[in-house]
């Protein structure tokens, strides 16, 4: 195991030279055609009368007594063409900064929010809580794959005010950018926007750096959330990005074909969209896709199927096509049942690659998931991270140049020569051995045991969690989100909107 060491948090997004289409402009036309068509014809849900009544401010074809909402073409695009293609989600450094569709590579990061950990001690399984969550946030801290991340489990110990605690944990414990996608109702977001606040300084501050950012996952098929929108309003209000997610299921919320399931993703998130910008025209937005398929004889649900993927990454050309940018959303967290299983290796090394090599402005990264995103595990992060490694690799390509053709070398040694003797061979190879694993020891260790790569990972996960520290809040800004947080705990409005959605 490479011997570490502390380091100031990093971010490193990976840009591939290989590039992978799956549609052909004839087919992204005809899947954005469709789209319009249903937009117009059919519409989406939108169970919120203030969402409603600015549809209908703008033009839009509201029914308020079925919540449907139809968006003629030319009103949608005039929209959609002010939601940027390039923005910033902020870290507390600059250097931190995560910038969205500037060409710079795929930046991934930790997704959530798991209810179940696997306890770092016992090895038992538990449900996760908010201590879980502050030291998985300096795990991803320290790490550079990571550019920014979620609260990666539930602070099940909390009740209703759990996703504000989250947030805090990761506020507290990381200098990256964070999302939520778990601040589902319009007071909480009201609170997460204060805490996010606090951070960047003042309002002004925040819409100039967005130290937080929201996911919205839209309801297949056509309908949007209550609480969730009414969030996303919030957010969109004062600046905050807004990323929409559809997770069609291909046969049960989504017709089976790819080319149907896409058209009802994207018009439940380019719907979303306009929204956001009919409230702040120039706030940031993405699209993500999560397509899956099931067993029908037993409903088990495939996130890692190779249709799905396929889909997946044809989400990241169309959200390109409209200009905007792209989460390519398959998890470290698949459907495999246990650490070390093949099937993790599988699904998390092919689905990843795609999304690099599609060009997505983002993925999600390691987590250290399993079992359908339903178990966090902290050293698997360890492994995760080990793939987009191999991943980082492979997509640097074959670089062909007149040094690398190396016709002077050939020429020069001639028949039955060995390369290893020359100068240049020695340099060149500093640049194409495999990178140094933080978690992979190389042979067996002289006079000892082979020990097992988990049992590395643990170790690893030790020394981060004993060693390293992010730079902390002022010590101002730490209290003011505490009283943020107990505030929320005490609010009444919150309770009830929370628990009428329920």
């Amino acid at each position: 195991m490479t011997k570490l060491k502390e380091v100031k948090a990093s971010i490193r997004p990976i840009k591939s030279k290989l590039k992978i289409s799956i549609l052909d402009d004839q087919e992204i036309s005809q899947i954005n055609q469709n789209t319009r068509t249903v937009l117009e014809e059919v519409g989406v849900t939108f169970p919120s009368e203030k969402a409603l009544k600015l549809f209908a401010d703008v033009g839009a074809n509201v029914d308020f007594d079925t919540q449907v909402v139809k968006i003629a073409p030319d009103l949608l695009d005039k929209y959609i063409a002010t939601s940027p293609r390039t923005y910033n989600m902020a870290g507390r450094r600059p250097d931190l900064d995560v910038h969205v569709g500037k060409g710079e590579g795929t930046y991934f990061y930790c997704s959530g929010e798991s209810p179940r950990v696997v306890d770092f001690e016992t090895g038992e399984r538990r449900l996760s809580v908010k201590a879980d969550i502050e030291r998985h946030a300096r795990i991803a801290d320290y790490l550079p794959i990571v550019s920014l991340l979620w609260p990666s489990m539930s602070a099940s110990d909390k009740g209703v005010t759990s996703p504000l605690h989250g947030l805090e944990a990761c506020f507290t414990n990381s200098e990256k950018h964070i999302e939520s996608e778990s601040v589902m109702d319009e007071v909480s977001a009201r609170y997460a926007v204060e805490m996010a606040t606090a951070i960047a300084g003042d309002a002004d501050k925040l819409r100039e750096r967005p130290v937080l950012s929201q996911l919205l996952c839209c309801i297949a098929p056509l309908a949007q959330d209550r609480g969730g929108i009414e969030a996303a309003m919030i957010f969109a209000e004062h600046g905050v990005p807004v990323g929409f997610m559809s997770m069609p299921t291909l046969g049960l919320t989504a017709p089976p074909y790819p080319a149907g399931a896409l058209t009802i993703a994207m018009a439940e998130t380019l719907s979303g969209i306009m929204l956001t910008q009919i409230i702040n025209p120039g706030v940031g937005n993405y699209i993500s896709i999560n397509p899956g398929i099931i067993d029908p004889r037993t409903g088990v649900y495939f996130m890692g199927s190779s249709i799905a993927q396929m889909t997946n990454v044809s989400g990241v050309q169309l959200a390109h096509s409209n200009g905007v940018p792209s989460l390519a959303c398959h998890s470290f967290g698949g459907s495999q049942y246990e650490l070390g299983n093949w099937q993790a290796g599988y699904e998390n090394i092919y689905s990843h690659l795609l999304a690099v090599m599609a060009g997505a402005d983002m993925s999600f990264g390691p987590s250290g998931m399993y079992e359908a995103v339903s178990l966090l595990d902290h050293p698997r992060i360890l492994f995760d991270r080990e793939i987009v490694r191999v991943i980082d690799e492979i997509t640097d390509g074959v670089e062909v140049n007149s040094d690398t053709l190396a016709f002077d070398m050939i020429k020069d040694l001639g028949q039955k020569g060995g390369y290893i003797s020359l100068k240049e061979t020695a340099k060149v190879y500093r640049t194409i051995m495999p990178r140094e694993s933080i978690l992979f020891e190389d042979g067996k260790p002289e006079g000892r045991k082979w020990r097992d790569p988990v049992d590395v990972a643990r170790e690893t996960v030790s020394w981060i969690l004993e060693n390293h520290a992010p730079e902390p809040l002022p010590e101002d800004v730490t209290k003011e989100i505490s009283n943020i947080v107990a505030a929320a705990e005490k609010d009444e409005n919150l309770q009830k909107e929370i628990n009428g959605h329920k």
